[in-house]
């Protein structure tokens, strides 16, 4: 798990494939504000979901094998846990065709991230999180969250150019 502003996003990549999907999505973030929630193409395999809702109380754990996901709020305050992956052998379970295994009633949690507007959390496949919660250091339990979701092929990681 990383935390990285949406400016440094770039850096984290290991190749010129993954600066130039962050690149291409950078460009398009001006707009996403306005955007629909669904999915929008960037290259090489990888786009990102927009997505538009309520934060939550509590949510069902999450994780995936084939892509990276890199969580960008775009507008309000969005918590994130993240836990891991051997609190949850053994349970729950995946859906290939999806890339995404599910794991609710559990409540182990190793950190928490507080994602503000212009910051983004990477998940490594195989890293646990739970999405979409609110920012319990305030009262307001009700918090409207705007996010975009970059899923990245994980193969490209590692890809030389």
């Amino acid at each position: 798990m990383f935390l990285v502003r949406l400016e440094q996003l770039r850096n984290v990549g290991k190749n010129d494939i993954w600066r130039e999907i962050i690149g291409k999505f950078i460009k398009a973030y001006p707009k996403i504000l306005d955007q629909h929630d669904g999915s929008y193409e960037l290259c090489h395999g990888a786009f990102y979901n927009v997505m538009t809702t309520d934060a939550k109380e509590d949510n069902v754990y999450e994780y995936h094998k084939k892509y990276i996901d890199v969580h960008c709020t775009i507008s309000g305050v969005e918590r994130i846990d993240g836990a891991f992956f051997t609190h949850f052998l053994g349970t729950g379970n995946f859906s290939d065709e999806k890339d995404a295994g599910f794991f609710s009633g559990i409540d182990e949690k190793d950190c928490t991230f507080y994602i503000e507007a212009g910051n983004c959390a990477i998940f490594m496949p195989y890293e646990v999180h739970k999405t979409l919660l609110f920012d319990n250091r305030t009262d307001e339990k009700v918090s409207r969250l705007k996010k975009a979701i970059i899923k990245i092929p994980y193969e490209l990681w590692e890809k030389a150019c």
